[in-house]
């Protein structure tokens, strides 16, 4: 639906794609950016409507912004350029670019007014000052000429602008000014990912209590389009199926997000950790039965802990996490199919629950082979995988969406 609307609009429009943290926002505009990519045949797709796509493809240039991540920049209009200009350095001229970055330094002159660009401390004259106005008066029109510049041939741009409620509240801010004074034109249009509701404080603190930050806002924004709640199941199964026939990648992995309630964000840090840690064991396709516990069970549970929760990943690995175990263990199917390999009588005549327990508790015991200090000394190679595996993995944590805290 948002393809064709894209190719609908004849005019200045922008869009807000509003969620919470980890909503799958960012997930969302880079799946239209790769549908926009003429490059990539192959979309994975078979319900989008390939007449729209190809449309979309043929009329529409786009470019991504991650506002957060240029934040430091300072200035939000060289901050723009700059990513521009580096996303499309082939269509620009030498000209074109020699201009943008004119305007750079113009832009940056206007932060700090103390330097050579406006030097008051050393009486720049009267005609300095007044050139330096008109500079500014006439940066609208350079803009529009490197617009025209970066559409080539295309008849329409779209501008991705994405993690803005992330940023500091004056660059966040002077973001939405650069594109309501310099970036709204009828062949232009914006998409903006942000949670309203936590944009709307950090422009209310901006301006001053005072300040309706969501009516203005909702004068800014032409549509907003709230993301539907995607099943976190269907989600993770959507991304770890990618990495099929990994040892480590399965149900506890599946199990581990469900357990711990992993955001997409989560979900997409678990998927980069299982993949690394997967090639590193199976690098020497060594993959022994007494290796199982380690690389299919304490491996994938003790990498969602190092990204949910980091002390209760410290006690795990230090042999201090029975209670962990257990409670997972209990709570896994996946995980108490495989401690069920390690009951070694005859489970007819168990009840499903002292079966269970049974099996919970020889897990237990195979943890404390590896990890508790009565048994490192003879875990050897088993636990040599899990620190070399795990140490592979840099400290994952979750950063607020409080931009104000910033």
């Amino acid at each position: 639906m948002l393809v064709k609307l894209l190719n609908s609009l004849k005019e200045s429009t922008v869009l807000a794609i509003d969620g919470a943290w980890g909503s799958g926002k960012t997930v969302f505009v880079k799946q239209l950016l790769m549908l926009s990519d003429s490059a990539i045949q192959d979309y994975g797709h078979n319900t989008l409507d390939e007449n729209a796509i190809n449309l979309l493809r043929e009329k529409q240039k786009t470019f991504y912004f991650n506002a957060w991540e240029y934040d430091y920049l300072g200035d939000a209009l060289s901050a723009m350029l700059l990513k521009l200009i580096a996303d499309d350095d082939e269509s620009l001229t030498q000209g074109s670019i020699k201009k943008a970055l004119s305007m750079i330094t113009m832009s940056a002159g206007l932060k700090n007014i103390t330097h050579d660009f406006i030097d008051i401390d050393n009486k720049t004259s009267k005609a300095d000052l007044v050139k330096a106005v008109k500079d500014q008066v006439n940066r609208h029109d350079t803009v529009n000429e490197f617009i025209d510049k970066l559409k080539g041939d295309s008849e329409r741009l779209i501008f991705v602008i994405d993690e803005l409620d992330r940023c500091r509240p004056s660059f966040a801010v002077e973001l939405l000014e650069v594109v309501k004074h310099y970036f709204m034109r009828d062949d232009v249009t914006f998409i903006i990912t942000t949670n309203v509701n936590q944009l709307s404080h950090t422009i209310k603190k901006y301006y001053g209590s005072d300040f309706d930050g969501y009516a203005y806002l909702n004068k800014f924004f032409d549509f907003t389009f709230g993301l539907r709640k995607l099943s976190i199941e269907v989600y993770a199964r959507s991304v770890l199926d990618w990495m099929e026939g990994s040892m480590i990648v399965n149900g506890v992995a599946f199990d581990a997000i469900e357990y711990y309630g992993f955001e997409m964000r989560e979900i997409n840090s678990y998927y980069s950790s299982l993949r690394l840690v997967s090639r590193f064991l199976t690098r020497n396709n060594n993959w022994r039965k007494d290796q199982y516990p380690t690389q299919l069970v304490f491996v994938p549970l003790a990498l969602a802990l190092k990204i949910k929760n980091d002390s209760l990943y410290e006690q795990f690995k230090s042999g201090r996490g029975e209670g962990v175990l257990r409670d997972f263990t209990a709570n896994s199917y996946s995980a108490l199919g495989y401690a069920e390999r390690f009951v070694y009588e005859d489970g007819s005549s168990l009840s499903q629950e002292e079966m269970k327990e049974k099996a919970v508790d020889a897990l237990i015991v195979e943890y404390k082979n590896i990890f508790a200090s009565e048994g490192r000394g003879r875990s050897g190679e088993n636990l040599q995988d899990f620190e070399e595996a795990t140490a592979l993995i840099g400290l994952y944590t979750t950063i607020s969406t409080e931009s104000d805290e910033r």
